[in-house]
């Protein structure tokens, strides 16, 4: 009886349909684990699916907004800034100075000091508008990127916050000259180490590390580099051995004999470093294949949930923790968003941070916190904003948003007015929070959602309302950058629409699909080797 399956049969006509995704995953996790040298590529999101094109402000293209005086607003979010108006009618370019590519133009936070100068941190760079364009201030010292900037107490300083620590700079017109002298010196800030504090990291950061190579450094991503292009070589010979007798058969029917002999030898050639390839990298492929298949569901939950101690760079406890900061009148100090939850340190850093128990303070997405404001009440009856609250600050991520108060510790959601509960096996809310305005439409609040995009809750129900402004044509045309398509593409969000909820799926199964392609071709030239091996013996 001829068998039904055969390691064979499965390497053959399975390994031939996922070829091309990995080829696709190959290729994305290159650029991926070099994003400096992508970061002013970028894709037009015509070409993508619907779900990531630009609707009622969606996709996180608006992350916040300052008003500057008069009827002028700065609008900023993943795509760069724009001027507009209270009413959101005309929208012109605000990104004269910065360098191209969204993925450059990616605005965490813009501030205005209170002698009138703007600020802006992009997530590499640090800018203040000259009058005409922005101008780059460096940070010597800083090999991270920029999470957040922030005023002091009385707004006449900026304070601004990496991944490992913060600076601090004059706002100030006249010290423009000698600022970038003045960030050399004396302004980096490592923060102390809480007490009894033993900085921790999730086992699926740790595996993170290793499936890009990021853990060895940068020798360690160009081995996994070497891999992927050894995976590429696998699909692209594979492909061509799947193709290749068809193609002989058919000139074998027309009698060609040269040309069967000229695909008879590219058929010996790609076959042999198909084998080569394929037999003698094993070990590394199926580590790439099964490490990537552990960072998405399920195996991704229990990765998340199992902490493991952090190894220490340069006596740093914040390395890679540092999310965002603001200046609390209320309690005299500064808030941090750390990674490892909220902290509160003293004026001038002197002191170590001091954590708030994670019961007494809002949940953040690990994707990080994207709203960050003082909580100010919409009056629908005068139809009028109150006055910020000195004791409230709203804390907006894809985990939701929340009215916090750090002196009590209350923690209410914002959507339904419900004291908020921790769901750590969650880390996506359904409202998915990109951004947050106070500066359109007569002041009334306006929650920007990933998926729904602009967004005003009816004052007294759980319902939200689409906002009534139709978004330009200059921010629906803003395309993506190359890194967060390739991104997209390498987790499998991008195939959700065809895939519908199966997609989260798609990547463990396809790790596990492909490990077993590999697998099977191993196990296939395994056995043709101890058969040759055999016959040699039998003929001596």
């Amino acid at each position: 009886m001829k068998k039904i399956f055969t390691w064979k049969k499965y390497h053959r006509w399975v390994g031939l349909v996922l070829a091309v995704f990995m080829l696709v995953f190959c290729v994305s996790g290159i650029i991926l684990n070099h994003r400096s040298l992508f970061r002013s590529c970028e894709v037009s999101r015509s070409l993508l699916p619907s779900s990531y094109h630009i609707k009622n402000f969606n996709n996180g293209i608006i992350r916040g907004s300052l008003s500057i005086g008069g009827d002028s607003v700065l609008a900023y979010g993943c795509a760069g800034v724009w001027l507009t108006d209270h009413q959101a009618k005309q929208w012109t370019e605000y990104n004269a100075g910065l360098p191209d590519g969204a993925d450059n133009r990616n605005v965490r936070n813009i501030v205005i000091t209170k002698d009138g100068n703007i600020w802006m941190a992009t997530q590499y760079d640090v800018y203040r508008w000259g009058g005409k364009q922005w101008e780059k201030i460096p940070l010597a010292d800083n090999d991270t990127r920029i999470t957040d900037i922030a005023l002091n107490k009385d707004s006449s300083k900026v304070v601004i916050l990496s991944r490992d620590a913060v600076f601090l700079a004059s706002g100030r017109s006249d010290s423009y000259i000698g600022m970038q002298e003045k960030l050399r010196r004396d302004v980096k800030i490592t923060l102390l180490a809480p007490k009894n504090y033993t900085p921790k990291t999730t086992l699926f950061r740790t595996v993170w590390k290793l499936h890009s190579g990021e853990f060895f450094g940068l020798p360690g991503k160009l081995v996994v580099d070497a891999v992927a292009l050894v995976l590429i070589i696998l699909s692209i010979t594979g492909i061509i051995l799947f193709i290749l007798p068809y193609g002989i058969r058919r000139q074998k029917r027309k009698g060609a004999k040269e040309v069967m002999r000229k695909m008879g030898k590219q058929m010996v050639w790609n076959q042999r470093w198909h084998n080569r390839f394929g037999y003698f990298t094993i070990i590394l492929t199926l580590w790439l294949a099964v490490s990537g298949m552990c960072l998405r569901p399920p195996f991704m939950i229990p990765l998340v949930l199992v902490q493991t101690e952090q190894k220490v760079e340069d006596g740093n406890v914040w390395k890679d923790k540092l999310r965002a900061i603001r200046w609390d009148a209320a309690e005299g100090c500064w808030l941090i968003s750390t990674s490892d939850g909220f902290v509160k340190v003293d004026e001038f850093f002197k002191n170590a941070p001091v954590f708030f128990d994670k019961d007494k303070a809002p949940g953040i997405s690990p994707m990080g916190i994207n709203v960050f404001e003082r909580y100010a009440d919409f009056n629908s009856a005068s139809d009028s904003l109150r006055a910020a609250s000195q004791d409230e600050w709203l804390v907006g991520s894809f985990s939701g948003m929340y009215r916090w108060n750090p002196q009590t510790g209350k923690v209410v959601d914002y959507f339904t007015g419900k004291p908020s509960e921790r769901k750590s096996m969650r880390p996506l809310s359904n409202s998915v929070v990109t951004g947050y305005s106070t500066d359109f439409i007569g002041g009334k609040p306006i929650v920007f959602d990933y998926s729904k995009g602009a967004q005003m809750q009816k004052q007294g129900s759980e319902v939200t309302e689409t906002v009534p402004i139709e978004t330009p044509s200059l921010l629906s045309s803003t395309k993506m950058s190359l890194w967060n398509v390739a991104l997209e593409l390498h987790v499998g969000r991008c195939y959700s629409p065809f895939l519908g909820p199966i997609s989260d799926l798609f990547v463990f199964l396809s790790g596990l699909l492909i490990s077993l392609i590999l697998l099977s071709g191993y196990i296939i030239l395994r056995r043709q080797k101890k058969r040759k091996k055999n016959n040699r013996k039998n003929n001596n």
